[in-house]
């Protein structure tokens, strides 16, 4: 049980607002006679990076709640706000391209296209990422090809149109559950609101082995404290570390994965950071 890390993370935006101008799923597929292109993308470099540290800063501020864990993928999240980016315009794009780092959507599109593709994927480290659009079928919502054709082009996303009733919640189960490899069996729990017109979802799977697989000589019974000081007895896996991290607030390791392209890092903020 100690062999691999299994993750599957979701990020679901549930927008009420329009874009005028922007088993087996049983929603209409909007993608007819929309091919995806392969557009030229940009490597990352030391503009993207500052970028994608920004955004994940300010986005692990405002997430953390001291009161509960919380797990987020700033790259699961920049994902499908990009898609929702490319609807926009105007002071609402401005304010989005500030949010998520600071570069004009059209460079952002060109740097995580590149960077998707980057990402490798093999039989003991697998990644898979997906996206999809779902628009609600209503008079009210004009879905513009040229949206449809850019999320397509830079994010592979797939786009449906659906009444937003029992059948959608099905099918956008189905669709993250295929896409998650099962982790995922069930996000949406209850029918979708009147208000919501849009979902943006955006898939990330994970299934990855360590380099130096963990022994059952290697579980110790600890002692684990929470944020608010609740102390448990937990079992704790144990292991020597050559790649020690430490900036004077925190400090931790990181430890390496099967093929040496994918890490895991661990950091603990010293009490009263």
């Amino acid at each position: 049980m100690f062999k691999k890390l299994y993750a599957a993370l979701i990020c679901l935006l549930l927008c009420s607002v329009i874009f005028s101008g922007c088993a087996t799923v049983q929603a209409a597929d909007l993608m007819a006679g929309i091919t995806q292109s392969h557009p030229t993308g940009r490597n990352a470099d030391e503009q993207f990076i500052s970028a994608q540290m920004s955004f994940a800063t300010e986005l692990f501020k405002k997430a953390a709640n001291r009161e509960q864990n919380s797990l987020i993928s700033p790259f699961s999240v920049q994902l499908a706000l990009a898609m929702t980016a490319n609807g926009a315009n105007g002071k609402t794009l401005a304010e989005m391209e500030a949010a998520l780092g600071g570069l004009p959507i059209e460079t952002l599109n060109e740097y995580l296209y590149g960077y998707v593709q980057s990402l490798p994927s093999e039989k003991k480290c697998k990644l898979q990422t997906a996206n999809s659009i779902w628009f609600r079928d209503t008079e009210r919502l004009t879905v513009e090809k040229s949206f449809l054709q850019t999320n397509a082009d830079y994010y592979g996303a797939q786009a449906y149109k659906s009444p937003f009733n029992e059948q959608t919640v099905k099918d956008v189960n189905l669709w993250i559950k295929q896409k998650t490899d099962g982790m995922i069996p069930e996000m949406l729990q209850q029918p979708l609101s009147e208000d919501t017109q849009m979902l943006l979802i955006n898939a990330v799977a994970f299934d990855g082995e360590w380099q130096n697989k963990y022994k059952d000589s290697d579980i110790d019974k600890g002692v684990f404290t929470s944020l608010t000081d609740k102390k448990r007895n937990v079992s704790m896996m144990k292991s020597n570390e050559i790649r020690y991290l430490n900036d004077g607030k925190a400090e931790g390791f990181i430890k390496e994965y099967s093929g040496g392209k994918y890490f895991f890092a661990a950091l603990l903020p010293y009490e009263g950071t």
